[in-house]
């Protein structure tokens, strides 16, 4: 062993020397310098002289769970799926996350609701209130109307590990609050089959549990004297009126208490099945008229070589839960009009097979003949504030449902349930085709109502919409009512009868250049500059293609980052990573992880406006159905500047581990093309088996030499002289990887040279980010925490270096994040403000062109900019 050593220290000598610049950097001391001891012991605040803006699309993902305040009618809460939670107190025209930018990681669950289950508002201080949590952190609070929330601490066996889905407060009483338990609320994972009436996420310690506390919270008590042992709670109301009157909808049906939660009686003697997916009620104060509706989910049937209804429906009940009445009305759908259409009966059998617990192939052959009267699955009802008889009906599908079918995303009744019509309406056979006809017979208004910006070309890609709306939401005084569309949110002011998205501004009328409500929900991926390019920063990003930001502004949002999307292929997208010819700033390259393009290189000749297929260094891979997002992330797309027909990119096999979506399937390590991207080899002689790559990077003054990171077990940082035939590791790191590999590499101007080290479980004095002044011959230390991801440092000062942390868990999860030194590493400063995704950055960038400007690339939260003050 020490003979391999002495081999590899002599081969690395004789590597080229890059020359260190003699000149003179401004350098400036941090306002309030971080301890590194205290770095590991508590949570750090961020100096507020750096606060992140979002920047990119508005929304962009899917979304599931939002909630307006009960009182006031311009804030509105949203969790979209991807991980953040935010605010809005303008309608919905601009955002805020509610999470702990400072706080631990999410997986601890002390950072804030990460999905919003359920949010009530005392209403003697609408400043106060609870919500809980579908990820199953318990119970949080707020006292700033939401802006941001604490964990409320509980006894340990207080909640027993259940899954709080539902809270309420007593109108009249702000110390009195209640509690249920169960998962029926948590629509975008909940499946009924025949097998499984009552739903696949049946949890044990949430059966037969509903809390009340008469003392804000501090301690709760069971109340479930009459509920049925098997029950799973959906909302907990109270009366408004008087608050001794409770009412609870389950999964074993409706429940009505009249002492106030001391014991429950069961009324459901009308409604054919008990499990209750939801209820909204209209409370008319002036003749103290209380509606309710509740949603009984849908039971289907065989009959014959079709289906049919069997039970389930929408009931209502006007003497406060004593009697219920069915009113489905003209719901059923005809699904034999549509049995030339392909994506209606995809949707149709995916459903049926998934129901009755058989293939789809024997679902086909089982029941040919479409159906002439069902009904859809719906998983949400609301009704209007102000009108008892103006109700909604949510549809939530997808083209790979499993639970339901196209068409008809949300339907509306204006006489109470007696008719029903599609009131969201977006998809070519709306306005055309052979379905007109069917729907204005059924008394159903035609023609799109739903107006797209930064998505605008969903308006007419399908028939109807590939995926449904997930939610349909009033505000405290009825004016809007809030949907979600796949993954753009929407606006309707005027009852649903047209539709509009307000998350994107266009800077300047019919181009692609938009800025973001701040609620973004897509996966940020990379960031790349050229200085071929000047004040372009190229964003890849997951789902959405490729943002650029630009020096647009806008009046509407003013002071705000402004980007333009460019669309690189004719369909859905994910951008690994991109470049730019070092000699010719027309021709770009872009890689892609999922999606349209997986695995493939595209080329374009003309700036990036149009591209062809180049290469495939990575052959496609089997994507399974329902299994995740299955990727292949390809990242550092670098290319020779002397030879540019040569080019290398890298494969991660744990790309989870650096918060990007997904671990990759396949391709892992590097990979090479000497014809300009057209062929690809897989360059790995000398690098550890797991070829877990995270970066590749040239020598700054030899690209004949190559430096890459491994991560993970039997890591490190490996060279090579020979463009990549073969790779030994850097010596002098050996030390420095320990168990958990190198992260990044950057070399700076100053000829000095940066790694970073760490992993999510590495020991305290484990990790952190190493300089070397003497061509990597010796290290030191000058960021010392335990997972220390990424690196950059300034082109224009070498002194102003950029890092982020991830959560570790050695140090309890605290302190995951941006850190910035402009002192060279002597000082330094956390920057989390603004960023609710501080603890999943999966990549940063220092500005080229414009000093003091940061970038930041986070897991589900998208781009993130900010210019220092």
């Amino acid at each position: 062993m020490k003979t391999l050593l002495i081999s590899l220290t002599v081969t690395f000598a004789l590597l080229p020397f890059w020359a260190q610049s003699q000149e003179n950097y401004p350098s400036i001391k941090a306002k309030n310098p971080i301890n590194f001891s205290d770095l590991k012991k508590k949570n750090i605040v961020s100096d507020t002289d750096i606060i992140w803006q979002q920047f990119g699309p508005g929304m962009s993902g899917n979304n599931k769970s939002a909630m307006w305040h009960p009182t006031d009618s311009n804030v509105l809460y949203i969790s979209p799926n991807m991980g953040n939670t935010y605010r809005t107190t303008n309608k919905g025209f601009t955002y805020e996350t509610i999470l702990d930018e400072d706080g631990p990681g999410i997986k601890s669950g002390e950072r804030g609701p990460q999905e919003l289950g359920s949010i009530d508002f005392s209403r003697q201080n609408p400043n106060f209130g609870f919500c809980t949590d579908l990820k199953n952190n318990g119970i949080f609070y707020t006292n700033d109307k939401g802006k941001s929330w604490r964990k409320q601490q509980t006894t340990v066996d207080t909640f027993a590990k259940a899954f709080l889905a539902c809270v309420a407060v007593d109108p009249k009483n702000e110390n009195i609050w209640y509690l249920g338990a169960g998962q029926l609320r948590n629509t975008g994972r909940i499946l009924f089959s025949q097998e499984n009436p009552r739903g696949n996420l049946i949890d044990k310690n949430s059966l037969a549990k509903i809390w009340k506390s008469t003392n804000k919270g501090k301690s709760w008590d069971l109340i479930t004297n009459g509920l049925q042992p098997n029950t799973e709670v959906e909302t907990v109301a109270v009366d408004p009126k008087n608050s001794n009157i409770l009412y609870a909808t389950t999964s074993s049906g409706f429940y009505k208490s009249s002492d106030a939660g001391k014991n429950w009686e069961l009324k459901s003697k009308e409604i054919d099945n008990a499990v209750l997916r939801s209820v909204s009620s209209q409370y008319d104060p002036k003749t103290d008229k209380l509606t309710m509706y509740v949603l009984s989910n849908r039971v289907w049937k065989a009959d014959g070589n079709t289906v049919t209804d069997q039970s389930g429906g929408i009931f209502k009940s006007t003497d406060r839960g004593e009697s219920w009445t069915n009113v489905d009305g003209n719901l059923a759908l005809d699904l034999k009009q549509f049995k030339n259409n392909k994506s209606v009966l995809q949707t149709y059998y995916n459903a049926v097979a998934y129901f009755f617990g058989i293939s789809i192939e024997k679902a086909k052959k089982s029941y040919p003949e479409m159906p002439s009267k069902i009904t859809h699955n719906f998983c949400q009802i609301q009704v209007d504030p102000n009108d008892a008889n103006n109700v909604y009906l949510v549809n939530m599908f997808s083209n790979m449902a499993r639970n339901n079918f196209m068409p008809g995303c949300m339907w509306r009744s204006k006489d109470g349930g007696k008719n029903w019509y599609v009131t969201f309406r977006n998809g070519k056979n709306w306005s055309s085709g052979p379905d007109v006809k069917y729907w204005a017979d059924r008394g159903n208004p035609t023609g799109s109502n739903v107006k797209l910006k930064y998505l605008h070309q969903w308006e007419n890609r399908d028939d109807y919409d590939r995926k449904s709306t997930n939610f349909g939401i009033f505000n405290a005084d009825g004016t809007v009512l809030h949907a979600q569309m796949a993954k753009i949110s929407l606006m309707s002011y005027d009852k649903g009868d047209t539709w509009v998205d307000i998350d994107d501004v266009q800077t300047t009328a019919g181009t692609e250049s938009y800025i973001g409500a701040g609620n973004s929900n897509l996966p940020g991926h990379g960031f790349y500059q050229s200085y071929l390019t000047p004040n372009k920063v190229y964003c890849s990003a997951g789902e959405n293609s490729l943002w650029i930001t630009n020096n647009e502004t806008s009046p509407e949002r003013p002071g705000a980052q402004a980007a333009t999307c460019k669309r690189l292929l004719d369909d859905e997208i994910s951008v690994s990573c991109y470049a730019i010819h070092p000699k010719d700033p027309k021709i770009h390259f872009a890689l892609f992880f999922r999606q349209k393009g997986r695995g493939e290189l595209y080329r374009s000749t003309d700036s990036g406006e149009t591209w062809v297929k180049h290469g495939t260094p990575i052959p496609a891979w089997e994507v399974k159905a329902h299994s995740g997002d299955q990727s292949v992330h390809q990242l550092s797309l670098i290319i020779d500047p002397n030879n540019p027909d040569t080019m290398y990119f890298c494969v991660p096999k744990a790309a989870k581990n650096m918060e990007y979506v997904g671990d990759s399937e396949t391709g892992f390590g590097i990979h090479k093309s000497i014809d300009g991207g057209k062929t690809w080899t897989e360059p790995n002689a000398g690098l550890p088996a797991s070829l877990d790559t995270t970066t590749i990077k040239f020598d700054p003054s030899n690209p004949n030499t190559l430096f890459t990171c491994i991560q993970n077990d039997k890591g490190g940082l490996y060279f090579s002289t020979n463009n990549g035939a073969n790779w030994s590791v850097v010596p002098s790191t050996i030390e420095i990887a320990g168990k958990f590999g190198i992260n990044d590499i950057h070399f700076a101007k100053d000829g000095k040279v940066y790694i970073t080290s760490g992993y999510k479980n590495a020991n305290e004095n484990d990790g952190g980010l190493w300089v070397s002044s003497d061509q990597m011959k010796s290290w030191r230390k000058i960021f010392d925490y335990p997972w220390v991801n990424r690196v950059e440092v300034a082109p224009y000062n070498p002194n102003i270096i950029l890092i982020n942390t991830l959560a570790n868990a050695k140090v309890n999860l605290i302190n995951p994040g941006a850190f910035l030194s402009k002192d060279g590493g002597k000082t330094w400063s956390k920057i989390n403000k603004g960023n609710g995704q501080s603890d999943r950055i999966n990549d940063i960038a220092i500005d080229y062109f414009t000093p003091n400007k940061y970038y930041l690339s986070t897991y589900g939260s998208g781009f993130y900019v900010a210019k220092e003050k």
